[in-house]
């Protein structure tokens, strides 16, 4: 009966061991983003150029017209030799990116966290990192 007893005080330190453990890790932070008067700060002066390196590690260079609105406007992006071009714009905190053309292509909305004096990290609305963009 004694070793029965102890077994099961045992089992039960366990259980509570690998509870407390499995509390203390929890998800990484979420990123500070910025808000709103930020990111409309940061876009304030004129046309954009920005090296960006996107979550699957590719490396490319972004051009940033705004030629429609003071917080809108067209996008190239500068993949290799391709040039892909697309729209983007600033509303509030969100930023929104649309590369390619046609009805099927969707834009992409983020929220911008600033990394440095002209750096940035974009992050979805799941709070997974899209790009890393450095600007001039």
């Amino acid at each position: 009966m004694k070793k029965a007893l102890v077994s099961v005080a045992a089992v039960a330190a366990m259980l509570a061991l690998g509870a407390c453990a499995s509390q203390k890790a929890k998800a990484p932070a979420k990123p500070k983003t910025m808000t709103g008067p930020e990111v409309a700060k940061a876009f304030k002066k004129g046309s954009k150029q920005c090296d960006v390196v996107l979550a699957d590690g590719t490396k490319a260079e972004d051009f940033y017209y705004k030629n429609k609105t003071a917080m809108s406007g067209d996008l190239d992006r500068n993949i290799g030799s391709a040039t892909k071009q697309g729209q983007w714009k600033i509303l509030g905190p969100g930023f929104w990116v649309k590369i390619g053309k046609g009805k099927k292509v969707r834009g992409t909305w983020m929220n911008l966290a600033k990394t440095g004096k002209k750096s940035f990290d974009a992050y979805n609305s799941a709070g997974k990192k899209v790009m890393s963009m450095k600007c001039k």
